[in-house]
């Protein structure tokens, strides 16, 4: 095993936030994800090894079951970590309702946290910011000046590249310190569309999701739900051979060619049993990609069918 301490980090403003990031899906929902095969998970052996290893950042959501009750009992007296929260809100609302929800939303994730105060809330869809523009800004903005949150940020979704381009522009706005988006090798949507420059450019903390892409990179073909399992099985081939190429496994390939990414800091990996997380550390603590490898990468995968890179439109095999 990987010694703790050996996790890559990221400064950021002078903030030191472990390279890997434990997404927390996993605690709070039986069967996450494509590749899971073990149902419920051991949330203390995950979130204990995560200590051994100097991760201090987790993803969580409202929507993650009681996978935020877990965060908050675990780490209940202990140093706060780097906790990313998100909360959705309604349609329709008034600016006097919209408020009132975000706000009661966010008291409740704090009392499952058992947190005073939330290192970084997300707007978990930006449906929110295209339907209300400045005005979730502005509670943004109140509830970090009341002390109920650090920073806030927005996640992006599958179709980051055409969200972007709907309120990227609000995204310039300095309560929007962090960004969480999809990034993998076969989605490179929030880099061609220029998302990803201007995070950087803004200076915001950036974190890459979906990195393995829920597990569908280590599947075969033949084990896939229909229609995924047909139109997967050329791109899956084609990974393995550029893996076998460049002398590394299809894990190696895809966590290097994401960490490497300029302007990522760190990256939402799941995991259901602790000798993931090992594995993932070492991976990260890897060498960098050969720029052969990414080039390959980028050219064979330019163009992929969007079933391949959106698990909402997968059915679970």
């Amino acid at each position: 095993m990987v010694k703790g301490g050996d996790i890559p980090l990221s400064d950021v403003g002078g903030i030191k936030l472990s390279k890997l990031m434990l997404g927390t899906a996993q605690l709070g929902i039986s069967g996450y994800g494509i590749a899971n095969r073990t149902g419920e998970v051991d949330a203390r052996a995950l979130l204990d090894r995560c200590a051994e290893h100097g991760i201090n950042c987790f993803d969580t959501a409202l929507e993650y079951g009681d996978a935020e009750l877990k965060l908050g009992r675990y780490f209940e007296g202990k140093r706060t970590p780097f906790i990313v929260s998100k909360l959705k809100t309604d349609p329709n609302l008034d600016e006097a309702a919209l408020e009132k929800q975000m706000n009661e939303r966010t008291e409740t994730i704090l009392e499952r946290l058992k947190l005073r105060t939330l290192p970084a809330l997300m707007i978990h869809d930006p449906a929110v910011l295209e339907a209300y523009g400045e005005r979730v800004s502005q509670v943004l903005n109140r509830l970090r000046r009341s002390g109920l949150i650090e920073r806030a940020g927005v996640s992006l979704g599958a179709n980051s590249d055409e969200q972007f381009a709907r309120c990227g522009r609000l995204l310039h706005d300095e309560i929007y310190e962090t960004v969480q988006l999809p990034l993998n090798l076969w989605d490179r949507r929030a880099v061609e569309c220029g998302a990803l420059r201007q995070f950087r450019e803004d200076g915001k903390i950036v974190i890459a999701r979906s990195v393995f892409l829920q597990g569908l990179f280590f599947r075969t073909a033949d084990g896939l739900p229909e229609p995924l399992g047909t139109i997967a099985r050329e791109a899956l081939a084609k990974l393995g051979e550029i893996a076998e190429t460049e002398g590394i496994s299809v894990a190696e390939l895809a966590m290097g060619y994401v960490r490497d990414t300029e302007g990522v800091h760190c990256l939402v990996i799941g995991a259901e049993r602790p000798e993931q997380i090992d594995d993932n550390v070492r991976l990260l603590s890897g060498p960098v990609l050969s720029e052969r490898a990414r080039q390959a990468l980028e050219t064979e995968f330019r163009n992929v069918p969007d079933i391949l890179i959106t698990p909402a439109m997968w059915v679970q095999a």
